[in-house]
């Protein structure tokens, strides 16, 4: 059963058993299969899904069928070739606060879905509170950790533990804390982003008062 909030996170603990759609007024389609499922992908989308054995994780586009026991998730229009990797090997990139990461399947160009593994080590915050443009759909791996979302003094927490899912709508404020120990996660980006989605009139035209 989901737990969530109106601001867009949603929570699914593990042996969740649901089918969640991406909501109508996203920009982009997906379907994020929680728990057992065996899954049609039709021809143009494909499915990122993480491995049984939860050291795996996949790529596979359709027309094909799929098993899943942990998450999977469906693309629309979108068909990379199909892929498989390891992610039992830690993490290879930088990331801020002392987090790192590590791209399981990088985008093929600008913009394209992608997915990450992410490292949080024990008392920290993957970032500063923020918002995505694009959904996450976001599988904890290892470890605990707190879901932080809402507005400078109306929050909400909601504690992440193995094997559960997370799912952050567009413009979610929210970050990631630990506490003694180290979070893993496994982040879907449904689309990537780009240097340009910035550059546009709203912020072009704004100027902030008090900065250097």
């Amino acid at each position: 059963m989901a737990r969530g909030d109106d601001l867009g996170a949603r929570y699914y603990p593990r042996g969740s058993t649901e089918i969640v759609e991406a909501p109508s007024g996203n920009l982009y389609y997906y379907r994020c299969y929680l728990g057992a499922h065996e899954i049609a992908i039709d021809r143009g989308d494909c499915a990122y899904w993480i491995g049984d054995d939860l050291e795996s994780a996949h790529l596979r586009r359709g027309p094909t069928k799929i098993s899943s026991q942990h998450m999977a998730t469906v693309i629309r229009g979108y068909m990379p070739e199909n892929k498989m990797t390891s992610i039992h090997q830690g993490t290879t990139l930088p990331y801020v606060n002392g987090c790192s990461t590590k791209q399981l399947f990088p985008p093929e160009r600008p913009g394209d879905p992608t997915l990450q593994l992410l490292l949080m080590p024990p008392h920290t915050t993957e970032q500063a509170h923020h918002i995505h443009s694009t959904s996450r759909v976001v599988f904890i791996l290892r470890g605990h950790g707190i879901s932080v979302v809402g507005t400078p003094g109306h929050t909400t927490r909601q504690e992440l533990a193995p094997e559960m899912g997370c799912i952050l709508e567009p413009m979610c404020p929210h970050h990631f804390e630990t506490g003694s120990e180290p979070l893993v996660c496994v982040p879907l980006h449904i689309y990537s982003s780009t240097a340009g989605e910035t550059d546009h009139p709203m912020l072009r035209g704004t100027h902030f008062v008090g900065r250097g």
